[in-house]
Parts: structure tokens; sequence; C-alpha cells
């Protein structure tokens, strides 16, 4: 069983590379999109890295809310744990 540091550390280490996953979409979608004229093939490119981009914030902001409220703005139906504790 790890521990509580143990398990922090983990934590961490998800969210870095959670963070670097999405900032990585977000330059081969640039990339994508600046080279797209000279190679038309890179669309496909950057369509993966856009859908890449969406799912890993839609994901972020549903994890979020559930624990509690993205951004600290007040949407309806976040931070659901903490108010049925």
């Amino acid at each position: 069983m790890a521990t509580e540091q143990e398990q922090r550390i983990g934590l961490k280490k998800m969210r870095r590379i959670a963070g670097s996953l999405l900032l990585l979409m977000a330059a081969l979608f640039a990339v994508a999109t600046c080279w797209e004229p000279l190679y038309p093939a890179l669309g496909w490119l950057r369509a993966f890295s856009e859908a890449g981009m969406i799912g890993g914030l839609a994901d972020w902001f549903a994890v979020t809310a559930i624990f509690r409220r993205p951004l600290g703005l007040p949407i309806p139906h976040t931070a659901i744990v903490p108010s049925q504790k």
C-alpha cells in the first residue's frame, strides 16, 4: 500500500505528464496549421492534434468539476463530491 506521500508524488507526476501532452498537442496543432498550405497532408495531423486538445480539456474540466469549481466560476452542478459529504 502506498503512503500518502507516495500518492502525492504520483499525482504530481501524472499532472505533469498530462499537462505536457496537452502542450504537445497544442504545439503540433500550431505547426500543422502553419505548414498545411505547403503540405496539405498535414491536415490530418492538425485534425488529430485538435481532437487531442479538445479531449484533454474536456477531461480536465469533467474531473475538476466533480471535486471543485473549475476556474473558481460558480457553474451549476459542480463541486459535487464536497457538497455531498
